[in-house]
């Protein structure tokens, strides 16, 4: 949800790491961020990536159990909190390295 958030784009099964001893899922490369995705020659107009596969690995209750109230949970605690993520995320705006990888890097 909160990759949803911060516009998080360009995620396949390279990109997001499944540790089978925890089952926790970590995302990596995050060059992609801020809705960049949609600038890409194929648009990612999904908001997220939710395969069946994914489903599946929920259990039985797939994404309408445990999955669906974390989910409610960590939008409401972003909602509360947003003052604090708006003001972290604003620093990334006026970041010098930002506006450099935007003209020094490939295009995504």
């Amino acid at each position: 949800m909160v990759g949803h958030i911060v516009g998080l784009g360009h995620r396949h099964g390279e990109k997001i790491l499944f540790d089978s001893t925890t089952g926790d899922c970590i995302h990596v490369d995050f060059s992609c961020l801020f809705n960049k995705g949609l600038l890409l020659e194929k648009p990612e107009l999904v908001p997220f990536r939710l395969t069946q596969n994914m489903i599946d690995g929920l259990g039985i209750t797939g994404y309408e159990g445990v999955f669906l109230r974390v989910c409610e949970i960590t939008l409401s605690v972003l909602r509360t909190h947003k003052e604090t993520l708006m003001s972290i995320l604003e620093t990334f705006i006026h970041d010098s390295l930002v506006e450099w990888t935007k003209t020094h890097s490939p295009a995504v």
